[in-house]
């Protein structure tokens, strides 16, 4: 999709495209209200300005979303310790990387946990808006 394309969408499927990309639903509502855009860079731009003015609790509605997807594996100690799914950015990372990263996080504490997972948040809605504007 382009930006054009992204654009002229009505406010229904404007919300859906964005929705696939961050489950917080004022993020997805801000997205929307900031069109129309000029181009790639400034939607990420704007995506990323507005993750992180956010509030914790939009936050959790992101990381709600993901849940436990098909094949995706179990992390009961993460949840039962921060109280919401574990999250992170696999692109480029190897399989030894994410267990180093998944054993090193928990042993964060809360408020450092949470902006860990935020801050993979924000790279995965990256990732998802660049996979549907075309740029990866």
């Amino acid at each position: 999709m382009d930006v054009p394309e992204l654009n002229a969408l009505d406010h229904s499927n404007a919300a859906a495209v964005f929705a696939a990309c961050c489950g917080a639903a004022v993020w997805v509502d801000r997205m929307v209200a900031a069109r129309p855009f000029h181009d790639t860079t400034e939607i990420l731009m704007i995506a990323e300005e507005t993750w992180w003015d956010l509030g914790a609790d939009d936050w959790h509605e992101a990381f709600a979303a993901h849940g436990e997807g098909p094949g995706s594996p179990a992390f009961p100690e993460y949840e039962e310790t921060f109280g919401y799914p574990y999250l992170v950015s696999a692109t480029d990372r190897s399989a030894e990387e994410l267990d180093a990263l998944f054993r090193r996080r928990l042993g964060n504490d809360p408020l450092s946990e949470l902006s860990v997972t935020a801050t993979e948040q924000a790279r995965i809605t990256n990732l998802g808006l660049r996979r549907i504007l075309g740029l990866v």
